[in-house]
């Protein structure tokens, strides 16, 4: 667990040198020429309005409509709008609206307003007011009306997102407290199941809907109905228990009951499918607590007897690890044990701390067979693990809690435990008459039928709840507006039952999200790894492609990497180029902006706005999904998943962000096959796993369309399509080819590339007269106070080697996320580009922050070779860009010509001319 706690410790600075950047930014409002992607979209028509047919987006056609002849599938490639951003005052509604479409946006998902209710309407940040929920902002209304209109009127659909981040407030809105819990963010997930709010979202929904005027509006091009948040979520990461508390208790209980008694006709039916329950093994633990583990420079004491009843502990400084630990205990691997302990610590009320708690080694490789973070409060509580090792113990586990992060308070801790775990059936006394049946502790070892008719009253719940809400939009729409609930990462395989009468199927994923070490959200205390998308095996990317069900669309509608990532420009385009080979139907950046300084023009956290790193090739990115120059697989695999495999698992707690590792264990599945083929989950198939989602396969990795393929052991991901060529990952010093292009890195630059090259005419390369090509480096922001100006460098967070912040200019240990200091500098990638071409001359133009045309380069830097051309990109004395045009001439009939063109009069598999 490392520790990132050592601010005063000296700060490590990357060598990151002046000369190594320029600035740079773009007039979004200017912007034109090759850049520009705004012929993608028109304005919405009736005939636009989006339908679900079979498993993809359609829009009705001219005739209105759907299941016609004249239906058209749509990609959406769109951006992600939050909080006040979704409320621009009128004179800004359509010049973003235009900005967004110059990205080749056709899709905007309107994010977190029903977040931080107004107490003052004219701040127009939420749908909301302060008032009883729901109480609209009639100013956020008319807002969000107007912008809708400007966002249709440049083609561009909107995803309504409905409950993200209303966290219900007992005394105002009628709903019970929690007492001494606090009550959990964002409501989740007690929203789901307690009537009272249940039937207050439904009237939300209906009094959004009405206000709006979304009926027969083309411009509702889908909704979500519930942001991150699933009863099945909950419980397979062990908080769902947290909050059962009270009145929430006692009505989850009862409908647990009540679903017990549709299932089973009587008692003895269901002790029957249940058994009884087994009593848990003798203690483990021998009660003394070892001496504090402390690492140089923390420091902690004992404030009680290490074997006392109820241990107490400081901690003075949590520059590193402190570790209070009983060691020399055996466990057997394949058993269940359980382990238990309550703990609290002096802090003020409403403050949470955090432990690191886990059962492992005590001796080298320190293997960890268990662990979780918990929150501790004032309040006694009681925590439990479920620790089923993968392999045995003699004598040599440790039970440790990392206290390190509560500083200068005594911790509490009492009644630490470790048994092996008896399976829980139905207990003595417990009845269907008498409706009594407890529900399944998160920790506990439950029978498999016990366990298995709980995970399917989980599903039972989060469907009732979804298909609650989606009544209310169909009554205030219609029939054909495409639904979904939550996202397969928060829930996992289960969702697909809990989902079933659901539209569509979503997903999110972060590569290198923020992590803040003591404030959430802290923007002068946070870290990042800095971690490469293509540098990680695109495993994310994998997981994704495993979490899509068969027979209906699928979209991930939150995906970044995040700034000051330094290899952050290859997230767009290689998730494009990667979700065209699997064939999805929605990719959503998060996001443009979460709030209305439209003009900053410097990056900040999320907001892709003043992010000039992802602005260059994002409008390639979303040109390669919707056009149809990427091909979707042509030989697409179906994994058969019965419903027993997709209760296993919930068993075995496998959440939405490992589907892919579960499916290599239960299936025999390969997850690197979705580089080469398409991959989609069979619901309640029996029939064998393809053979070829079980090879073992070799790098590169070559899709079946032959246009990408990826090197896990050379980091790089390419794009060899005829209409598209790209670079992205770490070539290092060696020469890269890709369909028309070779790459080699310039001597400046630091190894890591993300280029690629695209025909403004729509022509294959090597016959195109125009072409955009973007190599973007990564973004800074100025140094506060240097004088002259200099780029605001990356450092170690801390004393840490493998943790980064930006360097901080105050007694915080990170320069800020929010607040960026202009102008924007921008990281020189140097390059040789070769271009296979048919041409006989070749013009490349540097483009300034409006697309337009700087000075042509030198015929030093573009040199004609034998068959194409040979470009010298970044190179000393040019103007320093992130995006070139390429302007080719007198290009004749040539081989290169007639093998392009027998290509592309090939039938194409799966063509997606979309807006």
């Amino acid at each position: 667990m490392p520790s990132l706690l050592l601010n005063s410790l000296m700060i490590l600075v990357a060598v990151l040198p002046t000369n190594g950047f320029y600035q740079f930014s773009i007039d979004q409002d200017g912007l034109n020429g090759a850049p520009d992607f705004s012929f993608l979209n028109h304005p919405l028509r009736p005939a636009d309005r989006l339908f679900i047919k079979e498993d993809h987006f359609y829009r009705v056609g001219l005739d209105l409509q759907p299941h016609t002849g004249d239906d058209e599938r749509v990609r959406l490639f769109g951006v992600n709008l939050a909080f006040g951003a979704n409320f621009p005052a009128e004179p800004d509604a359509a010049r973003i609206a235009k900005r967004l479409r110059r990205l080749g946006i056709n899709l905007v998902r309107l994010h977190h307003m029903d977040s931080s209710p107004d107490s003052t309407p004219e701040d127009a940040n939420s749908l909301l007011t302060t008032g009883p929920y729901p109480s609209f902002n009639p100013i956020s209304i008319q807002r969000l009306r107007t912008f809708l209109t400007a966002l249709s009127a440049e083609g561009i659909y909107a995803d309504l997102n409905l409950h993200v981040g209303y966290q219900f407030r007992p005394s105002i809105d009628q709903v019970p407290s929690l007492g001494a819990v606090q009550f959990p963010d964002q409501s989740k997930p007690l929203h789901i199941f307690f009537p009272r709010m249940v039937e207050l979202q439904m009237e939300y929904t209906r009094q959004l809907l009405e206000s709006l005027r979304l009926k027969d509006d083309p411009v509702l091009g889908v909704v979500e109905i519930n942001n991150e948040s699933s009863l099945v979520d909950a419980y397979t990461n062990s908080w769902l228990e947290t909050y059962l508390v009270g009145e929430y208790r006692t009505q989850f209980q009862h409908q647990w009951n009540s679903f017990l008694s549709s299932k089973y006709s009587t008692t003895i039916a269901l002790r029957t499918a249940w058994g009884n329950t087994q009593s848990d093994g003798p203690e483990l633990l021998t009660g003394q607590w070892e001496a504090l583990e402390i690492h140089p420079g923390a420091d902690a004491t004992f404030l009680s007897a290490s074997n006392a009843p109820e241990i107490q502990i400081k901690v003075n400084s949590g520059s590193n690890w402190v570790i209070l630990k009983q060691v020399g205990f055996s466990i057997a691997a394949g058993q269940s044990y359980l382990a238990e302990v309550e703990m609290k610590a002096d802090l003020p009320g409403g403050k949470t701390g955090e432990i690191y708690w886990d059962v492992k080694q005590d001796v080298s490789p320190w293997d960890t067979i268990s662990s979780r973070t918990i929150p501790i409060t004032s309040q006694w509580q009681k925590f439990s693990m479920t620790v089923v090792p993968s392999f045995s113990m003699d004598r040599i586990g440790r039970f440790g809690l990392s206290v390190e992060k509560v500083i200068g308070v005594p911790i509490h801790i009492r009644n630490a435990s470790l048994r092996l775990a008896g399976k829980h059936g139905l207990a003595s006394g417990e009845t269907l008459e008498a409706g009594n049946i407890s529900l399944v502790s998160e920790s506990e070892i439950a029978t498999e039928a016990r366990l298995n008719d709980y995970l399917a009253f989980l599903v039972d719940r989060d469907g009732n709840y979804l298909n609650q809400m989606q009544s209310v939009i169909r009554e205030k729409t219609d029939l054909l507006v495409p639904v979904a609930g939550t996202q397969m990462a928060f829930g996992g395989l289960l969702n697909m039952d809990s989902h079933q009468d659901l539209g569509y199927q979503d997903n999110h994923f972060y590569q290198d999200h923020y992590y803040f070490p003591n404030e959430p959200w802290d923007d002068r205390d946070w870290a990042i790894r800095d971690s490469s998308s293509v540098g990680g095996g695109l495993e994310q990317y994998l997981n994704l492609a495993a979490s899509r069900e068969g027979g209906r669309p699928y979209t991930v509608s939150e995906f970044n990497q995040p700034w000051p990532n330094t290899h952050a420009a290859e997230i767009d385009p290689t998730l494009a180029a990667f979700g065209a080979l699997q064939d999805w139907d929605g990719l959503m950046h998060f996001a443009y902006s979460h709030g209305r300084n439209w003009d900053d023009g410097v990056p900040n956290g999320f907001n892709m706005n003043g992010d000039w790193t992802k602005f260059p090739n994002f409008g390639q990115a979303a040109w390669l999904f919707r056009s149809g120059a990427i091909e979707s697989s042509v030989q697409p695999l179906e994994l058969p998943l019965s419903f027993e495999t997709r209760l296993q698992a919930g068993r075995n707690k496998s959440g939405g962000w490992s589907i892919s590792s579960f499916l290599e264990n239960a299936l025999g599945f390969v997850p690197l096959t979705a580089l080469k083929h398409r991959v989609s989950l069979a619901k309640d198939r029996t029939n064998p796993i393809p053979p070829a989602a079980q090879e073992k396969l070799a790098f590169p990795i070559v899709s079946d369309t032959g246009e990408t393929s990826f090197d896990g052991a050379r980091r790089l991901f390419l794009i060899h399509a005829s209409r598209a060529a790209g670079v992205f990952g770490f070539p290092g010093s060696q020469i890269v080819t890709a369909g028309a292009i070779d790459l080699e890195l310039g001597p400046s630059a630091r190894g890591f590339v993300s280029l690629l090259l695209t025909p403004v005419d729509g022509r294959p390369l090597p016959s195109s007269a125009r072409m955009l090509l973007s190599t973007p480096g990564y973004t800074l922001p100025t140094e506060p106070g240097s004088n002259p100006a200099k780029p605001l460098p990356l450092v170690n967070y801390g004393s840490s080697t493998d943790w980064w912040t930006l360097k901080s200019n105050t007694s915080k240990p990170s320069g800020t996320l929010n607040n960026s200091i202009p102008p924007v500098w921008m990281e020189r990638v140097e390059s040789f580009v070769t271009l296979r071409s048919a041409a006989s001359q070749l013009t490349v133009y540097p483009l300034d922050g409006k697309g337009a045309r700087l000075g042509r380069l030198s015929d030093d830097d573009v040199q004609k070779v034998e068959g194409g051309f040979r470009i010298h990109l970044q190179a000393d004395g040019q103007t320093r860009t992130p995006w070139y045009e390429l302007v080719a001439q007198e290009i004749s009939s040539s081989p290169v010509e007639k093998v392009i063109q027998e290509r592309e009069s090939r039938p194409q598999h799966t063509p997606h001319r979309s807006r």
